[in-house]
């Protein structure tokens, strides 16, 4: 925490020597910065109020990259806020504009983003067919990261639906390719090795309590 408290006093100080300057760029990068501390810390507010200066900021300057990042950002603190809708709304944007400009990245982050809010809403359809499409993006990608993290989400819409082996085969999968990367984390709360590794345990229980 100490850590975030202190990127955050030096991206507000980068942030005010490039509003001296009229360094639109720099301004942009330091917003869309603090939005991402603030958005660690758990202050969605104060994310998303970074973020919309961000969005305005990059729109304004055409910088297509920055749009794409203030977007997915927003679509993020909004359904931390449980503003589902907007949140929606920012993702179906940043995702338009990802696939426009050809950047698999971005598309990945909005459908990895819209599942995770189709799930928090109660819509598992919707969450599977969103994480489904990420993971294959990632895999096209090749970028593990993000295939594990993939898999994290579409194990919890398994789950919700009650399709206890799917989720397990999803989570099962998404712990090897975190131990073949040699990681333990991914840049998502809550999908973690030892996390995964206690939905796993909570998966046998009511199989125990049934014998």
């Amino acid at each position: 925490q100490d850590g975030h408290q202190e990127a955050a006093d030096h991206l507000e100080r980068a942030l005010h020597i490039a509003q001296a300057t009229g360094n639109r760029d720099g301004e942009m990068r330091a917003l869309t910065n603090l939005g991402q501390v603030h958005r660690v810390q758990g202050r969605y507010q104060q994310a998303a109020d970074h973020l919309e200066r961000a969005l305005h900021i990059a729109q304004t300057t055409g910088n297509r990259d920055g749009e794409m990042a203030s977007l997915s950002g927003l679509g993020y603190a909004h359904s931390a806020l449980g503003q589902h809708k907007l949140a929606v709304a920012y993702y179906d944007q940043a995702l338009g504009l990802a696939r426009e400009l050809g950047s698999g990245n971005w598309q990945f982050e909005a459908m990895h983003g819209l599942g995770r809010l189709h799930h928090a809403i109660g819509d598992q359809a919707s969450a599977l067919v969103h994480h489904q499409q990420a993971l294959e993006l990632a895999t096209v990608l090749a970028q593990p990261a993000d295939q594990a993290r993939a898999h994290d989400g579409l194990a919890h819409a398994h789950h919700a639906k009650g399709q206890h082996e799917q989720a397990r085969q999803h989570w099962q999968n998404a712990i090897d390719i975190l131990t073949s990367l040699g990681t333990d984390h991914t840049e998502d709360t809550g999908a973690d090795v030892p996390t995964i590794r206690a939905h796993l345990a909570n998966l046998d229980q009511p199989q125990q309590r049934q014998i």
